[in-house]
């Protein structure tokens, strides 16, 4: 049996924490890994928006990513942004493939 898990780690000036939460389906945890990513490109909702103008990356900031596939697979994701400036300020989100023993849950 699977499990998907999105994992989304973040570290500001003021704050640190590392949110997890667990689907069923693949197509669940993809809805879910995509709108962490719109939220955090909202300048309203994170300091990771101001890391785009008009959906480009700014020079001042660095991401890794692998968050698109058309092959119809599923694929572990991730979108890694990190500030140049400040290598404290980052965000890592992550979605995992697990299986898991049917038993043990």
């Amino acid at each position: 049996m699977k499990i998907y898990l999105v994992l989304f780690q973040y570290c500001t000036d003021d704050c640190d924490g590392v949110d997890t939460q667990a689907f069923s389906t693949y197509e669940k945890a993809v809805e879910r890994f995509n709108e962490i990513i719109e939220n955090e490109k909202n300048t309203d909702m994170s300091w990771a928006g101001n890391a785009f103008e008009n959906d480009k990356l700014q020079h001042n900031y660095e991401l890794d990513c692998n968050e698109t596939f058309t092959d119809g697979e599923e694929h572990e994701l991730w979108w890694n942004l990190s500030c140049k400036l400040d290598w404290y300020l980052h965000e890592f989100l992550e979605l995992r493939i697990l299986e898991v023993d049917s038993n043990e849950l």
